[in-house]
């Protein structure tokens, strides 16, 4: 009769150990995609930010863009499945692309993060209430929070390359295209002003994300894994809260522009907040009923133990009473008989 776990043994062994060779032009291939991003996003400041000094590209892009990223999934999984996973260990073969990849965002939500921090509190531009500031340069760290959308694509690319497919939801799938639509918006109708917040949150909780994600890969513990989730759930309510403040200090200063953005905001918030929650709820709650479970079966298995020895030792009683009687019944007869 076959053994599954030798069946599963024999399929692990018929993968080929990357070369150091074949990781590290995975690498370098990976390094070339960051390069071509930067060159595109990172335009001299001083020659002017999309959408303020010239007019941002139109939805012919980010259509293209989440249009290929849908399509690309399957046809990628196929792949995969079909021709790279039962010859090569995917995980080994990336290893060095995903580490740079992790640690590369936690550098760019870090400098994000400075960013806007930095235009706050140094650079006069207002915390809530302003539908013009522009001077500051969130505008252009907005841009690049961003264009970051489409790079972290790769996040669901390293997923599918490395057979993962329970990873890839409905929530992850839906959450990085309709982001990417909601901050192309946000830079096409209210560039400036209070648009920087949401991004400064996201960011945020991304240094957090990736950091985790980086130290998971050398498996040292990270103490905010717990929280991850519910730091989300706090990030959507913030901008939802921070979104309806808005409406009401702008006063007469909003038009369609900025309500329209609002909405999109918090339509998108919203959906993502019920997406997560519900993640949450399940998560967690099978965790709740696999613990239980445990414990249960923990203290049956105590109960179980402690009535095999009761048995035990009502036999050994028994089996001694037993001999006893018959001890006592055979010197009985022995009496009868001289006595006869």
């Amino acid at each position: 009769m076959c053994n599954p776990v030798n069946m599963q043994s024999d399929k692990s062994s018929k993968q080929m150990a990357p070369s150091a060779l074949a990781r590290y032009t995975c690498l370098s291939i990976l390094m070339a995609v960051f390069g071509v991003w930067h060159k595109l996003t990172f335009l001299p400041e001083e020659e002017g930010t999309p959408c303020l000094d010239f007019p941002l590209h139109s939805y012919k892009v980010p259509l293209a863009l989440t249009a290929s990223y849908l399509i690309s999934l399957p046809l990628l999984n196929k792949f995969v499945s079909t021709f790279l996973a039962p010859r090569y260990d995917m995980k080994s073969l990336l290893f060095e692309s995903m580490v740079f990849y992790n640690v590369a965002q936690v550098c760019m939500n870090v400098w994000m993060v400075w960013r806007f921090v930095d235009a706050v509190a140094n650079r006069g531009h207002p915390f809530i209430g302003s539908t013009d500031a522009v001077g500051s340069g969130t505008t252009f760290a907005i841009w690049v929070h961003y264009t970051n959308k489409y790079l972290e694509f790769l996040d669901t690319y390293f997923m599918v390359l490395r057979g993962k497919m329970e990873q890839v939801s409905f929530l992850h799938v839906y959450h990085h295209t309709t982001i990417a639509w909601a901050w192309w918006a946000a830079l096409s109708l209210f560039p400036g002003g209070d648009s920087y917040f949401g991004a400064l949150l996201n960011s945020m909780i991304h240094v957090m994300m990736y950091s985790y994600y980086a130290l998971a890969l050398f498996k040292i513990p990270c103490p905010w894994k717990r929280f991850l989730t519910q730091a989300q759930l706090v990030q959507f309510t913030s901008v939802i809260l921070y979104s309806i403040a808005c409406i009401s200090l702008w006063g007469d200063k909003r038009g369609w522009k900025e309500v329209t953005c609002i909405a999109i905001q918090v339509f998108e918030m919203s959906s993502l907040f019920v997406l997560f929650a519900l993640f949450y709820k399940k998560k967690y709650t099978k965790k709740s009923s696999k613990k239980e479970e445990d414990e249960c079966s923990k203290a049956m298995g105590a109960i179980s133990s402690s009535a095999k020895e009761g048995l035990s030792t009502m036999a050994k009683e028994t089996s001694k009473i037993v001999k006893s009687a018959n001890n006592i019944v055979g010197t009985s007869s022995k009496s009868s008989t001289k006595c006869m």
